[in-house]
């Protein structure tokens, strides 16, 4: 027997997948991938690899869309009137403290204002993203998307942004992707993982399905994540349905 014969193979590496639904206009989600990332980057010393997934959800119904203003031709910032009509004055203050307090906490920039739009046509660059370059292309867009939103109060369905984000992250050169975003391709697959999302009771948003597992909803701070990844690390009884929730 040879040496390389009677060397054992190491084990393979654990894989924790993660399912992260969201919606690009949702500050939590915002705020929730940037807790996901550094509580990835906090489980160095376990021996495990993280398949991070994002997927669709639309909270804005079609007859909810508020039309973006414009002023000299020129897009401006919609969010807090849009806060206010939905919520009222007080609970929109309140609810928007919270968001703010949240991204202090996670070290976030944060706009006072924003634009409020639909997000389908980003998520049908985000699922073409993880097809084509899994975790680490859809990542990229996610942070060049959010910023967008959250932080430079641009609209997220204006085809020529989305399109510079594509050949920024190298998923497509700028007219490919004003072809696709012109186009319908992964509009169904993004359709199909919504209505899969809402059929698996999923109303709100981020929702995140760890290794199949745990299933968490709400933001979650960076801390709940890396108990979470280390609980599932250690050897012991496999979880069955239906998913144990944790909530904010």
């Amino acid at each position: 027997m040879s040496d390389s014969d009677s060397t054992l193979s190491p084990e393979p590496q654990r894989t924790i997948k993660i399912i992260f639904i969201s919606d690009y206009v949702c500050s939590f989600c915002y705020i929730g991938n940037k807790a996901l990332q550094d509580a990835i980057a906090g489980c160095h010393d376990l021996d495990v690899r993280f398949d991070v997934e994002f997927r669709p959800f639309t909270l804005l119904c079609q007859s909810s869309v508020p039309e973006v203003p414009e002023v000299n031709g020129k897009k401006v910032p919609n969010r807090w009137d849009y806060l206010v009509r939905k919520f009222g004055k007080e609970q929109a203050e309140a609810k928007w403290k919270m968001v703010e307090e949240l991204a202090q906490k996670a070290g976030l920039p944060l706009a006072e204002d924003g634009i409020v739009a639909r997000s389908t046509q980003a998520h049908r660059l985000s699922v073409k993203a993880y097809k084509v370059g899994g975790q680490e292309m859809q990542g990229k867009l996610n942070d060049i998307i959010f910023q967008a939103v959250f932080v430079d109060c641009q609209d997220i369905s204006d085809v020529e942004l989305l399109a510079d984000a594509a050949e920024k992250i190298d998923l497509m050169n700028k007219a490919e992707a004003t072809t696709f975003l012109q186009d319908t391709d992964c509009k169904n697959c993004v359709n199909q993982m919504i209505d899969a999302a809402r059929a698996s009771g999923v109303n709100g948003v981020p929702s995140i399905i760890i290794d199949g597992k745990w299933a968490l909803k709400g933001v979650q701070s960076t801390e709940c994540y890396l108990q979470v990844s280390k609980i599932i690390h250690r050897p012991g009884p496999t979880l069955h349905s239906p998913l144990p929730t944790l909530t904010n």
